[in-house]
């Protein structure tokens, strides 16, 4: 039943291995069937994994704000890819973060009502809208006997605020979770993914990893983990 909601190709030749984005017009991405059947262990990134992604709609929530205020879209988006990684791996705060953005900007500090509005259309949508089809896959995997891991890239407050209290039911299905901010390395360190490997207990070979972010993917597969890239731009339901 499990292959119904993840498409699988049965000719491992065919099967697309391209590491470029894919258009959201596209089927979905697939894995061939020796891959899948190879695998004992399977490892779930969070975010568009678990949850939709926001960022779709933060063209017509977050970007707006931000513009209001004076804060040109274009520092958010460079500054999620400057200081991001630094905050979900606890060498930053959320606020110390948002702070460098707006210096980027040529901006003041946000004031404690800006960063109120920052804080609820960017952090707090990340648990906006929690993804049922991949529930309903990991509840799948675990009946039939297949270890469930959660290798996620988030810091120590956005896990204790937002993931913990909003995202128990997959967590309740997961032997294996290793976040960021409680272990001050994050994807795409090689470290990372070999400290999941000994929690789950498995070698590379046997783990099949689902991540959004291409660089996450890569990481993963240079170490021999079998890996699949999903744009956080497809819409729900493409596992089924």
């Amino acid at each position: 039943a499990v292959v119904l909601r993840l498409r699988i190709l049965a000719d491992r030749e065919s099967s697309t291995t391209s590491n470029e984005p894919r258009d959201m017009n596209q089927e979905p991405l697939i894995v061939d069937r020796e891959s899948f059947d190879r695998a004992d262990g399977y490892v779930f990134d969070f975010g568009g994994g678990m949850t939709v992604s926001p960022m779709p709609k933060w063209e017509r929530t977050f970007y707006p704000y931000c513009e209001s205020i004076g804060l040109d879209r274009r520092y958010v988006r460079e500054g999620f890819q400057k200081y991001r990684r630094l905050w979900d791996a606890d060498r930053m705060s959320f606020r110390e973060m948002y702070v460098k953005i707006f210096a980027d900007a040529g901006l003041p500090p946000p004031t404690d009502e800006q960063m109120r509005e920052i804080v609820r259309l960017d952090k707090c949508s990340w648990v906006d809208e929690l993804r049922e089809d991949t529930l309903a896959l990991m509840r799948e995997l675990k009946a039939m006997g297949k270890k469930i891991g959660i290798l996620s890239n988030q810091s120590t407050d956005f896990y204790n605020e937002c993931y913990v209290t909003r995202c128990g039911a997959y967590r309740e299905l997961a032997d294996v979770e290793v976040i960021s901010g409680l272990e001050k390395i994050y994807k795409p360190d090689p470290a990372i993914y070999r400290l999941c490997e000994r929690r789950m207990g498995l070698p590379a070979s046997r783990l099949l990893f689902f991540d959004d972010f291409i660089e996450n993917v890569e990481g993963a597969r240079a170490l021999g983990w079998q890996s699949v890239q999903y744009p956080p731009e497809l819409t729900p339901g493409w596992f089924r």
